[in-house]
């Protein structure tokens, strides 16, 4: 179970697509000697071409399957189509059978429309292209047919495939983000905290530094400053500490943001409404954890359109209201107090 859980799945997805595109066209060369009023001769016709064309298809299968478009893919699919249609004559009456590959390649290379009428009509000239080789009109609609399922199965594993690929990078780029969002708050609290209190500090410091070269009688001044300082010193080191604990802890803005970022890429409309006043830096593991699946529940269900995210600061805590079309889920968040602060 795990093994379905991990980036394996990932990895491994584009070459189970790549084994099954390459599994299809070998059996077609094995009938190509085997089946009903083909020879050696068409055989050896099919094996030839078959070993031209099908690392160009492979080729566009890896690629697609990895959700990328093949580089020089026209060219690429024009000299495979060549290829292809140019041995139908000699390749025996089940070699239209290929046409398969031919029409999955199409889809994976060419633009837009163009890509599905190729893919039918590739599909639809197979049976006519094999009843003029001597192809029995009874196994006509059996070479559709495979066609139909063979061209089916792989394009689902590519597709298949590319999605994973897409949602790992999807997952990435959100992980990214966040720690890019988590960067610049703890960079925009440090400079209007602690970045005001240490130049405070700098321009009292140059100050008493002035007064050394003051006469005795401002001495005083001098000390009372200096002791002012010192206090201010310890002062701002220990909200300096505490700020640092707080930063070890999961924050819920951003906890927030990552819940609304996922449902959006899920294409669920999704609106964050938080109050004027501000909320909590810190979530603790229970309700972020409540957070968290109930973001998983609705990623699971289909069918959702809309959610709307709503904090309400109340006298204890945070009070979360997930709201997804008809159905709301309330999560009650109590500040995250840290084990040494709770000790008297």
């Amino acid at each position: 179970m795990e093994f379905w859980r991990s980036d394996r799945v990932v990895r491994l997805a584009p070459v189970g697509a790549v084994t099954c595109s390459g599994l299809l066209p070998v059996l077609q060369v094995a009938l190509s000697f085997s089946y009903l009023g083909n020879d050696a001769r068409t055989g050896l016709w099919s094996l030839a071409a078959t070993a031209v064309y099908l690392p160009l298809h492979l080729r566009h299968v890896w690629y697609a399957a990895r959700a990328i478009r093949p580089p020089a893919g026209h060219w690429s699919f024009a000299v495979m189509a060549v290829i292809i249609l140019a041995v139908t004559p000699l390749a025996g009456n089940m070699w239209p059978r290929t046409y398969a590959s031919l029409a999955v390649s199409a889809v994976l290379v060419l633009p837009g429309p163009w890509s599905f009428v190729a893919y039918l009509s590739l599909v639809i000239a197979g049976a006519p292209a094999a009843l003029l080789l001597g192809l029995p009109w009874n196994a006509a609609p059996w070479l559709t047919l495979s066609e139909l399922c063979g061209s089916g199965a792989v394009l689902l594993l590519v597709w298949l495939s590319a999605a994973l690929v897409r949602l790992r990078s999807a997952r990435e780029v959100l992980a990214q983000r966040a720690v890019a969002q988590e960067r610049r708050r703890i960079d925009d609290d440090l400079r209007r905290t602690l970045g005001t209190a240490l130049e405070s500090l700098a321009a009292r410091g140059a100050h008493a530094a002035d007064l050394l070269t003051t006469p005795l009688d401002k001495r005083a001044e001098l000390e009372a400053k200096l002791a002012g300082l010192a206090d201010d010193s310890r002062r701002t080191l220990a909200e300096a500490r505490q700020r640092v604990r707080g930063y070890r802890r999961p924050s819920l803005r951003a906890e927030l943001d990552t819940a609304a970022t996922l449902l959006a890429a899920a294409g669920i409309e999704t609106r964050l409404q938080l109050p004027r006043t501000g909320i909590p830096d810190t979530i603790a593991p229970r309700p972020r954890a409540a957070l968290r699946a109930t973001v998983t529940g609705l990623l699971r269900t289909d069918g959702v359109s809309t959610c709307t995210i709503t904090a309400t600061v109340l006298t204890d805590g945070v009070r979360l209201e997930v709201r997804a079309d008809d159905t709301i889920e309330t999560i009650d968040v109590r500040p995250h107090i840290h084990t040494s602060e709770a000790r008297p």
